[in-house]
């Protein structure tokens, strides 16, 4: 059973990813336009989601608060790995009292 609308088809960059969450709660969480949401088992769905942006997807995935594996596009999976870097440099970082 497939859940939500095609309307993100309409975007110039298209991905898919396998989010760690049931469809059901995903759906609660994103507008009906923001992609279609086919259930995999009772706790995994497969989003095809679509963006202007690699930023704007990464973006939107992480938004949703839920582990996700990104599918595709290769370059949002190579994306996600330098964010990640990124906020865990940012994270180590010890701020100095003010």
């Amino acid at each position: 059973h497939v859940l939500r609308g095609v309307g993100s088809r309409a975007r110039p960059l298209q991905a898919r990813a396998l989010l760690a969450a049931p469809a059901a709660t995903i759906a609660d969480r994103i507008p009906s336009t923001a992609g279609i949401l086919t259930p995999v088992d009772d706790t995994t769905c497969l989003l095809e989601t679509g963006g202007e942006s690699l930023d704007n997807l990464a973006g939107f995935l992480g938004a949703l608060r839920v582990d996700f594996t990104v599918l595709d596009p290769p370059e949002l999976h190579a994306l996600i790995g330098r964010l990640a870097e990124r906020y865990a440099a940012a994270a180590a970082r010890v701020v100095p009292d003010h």
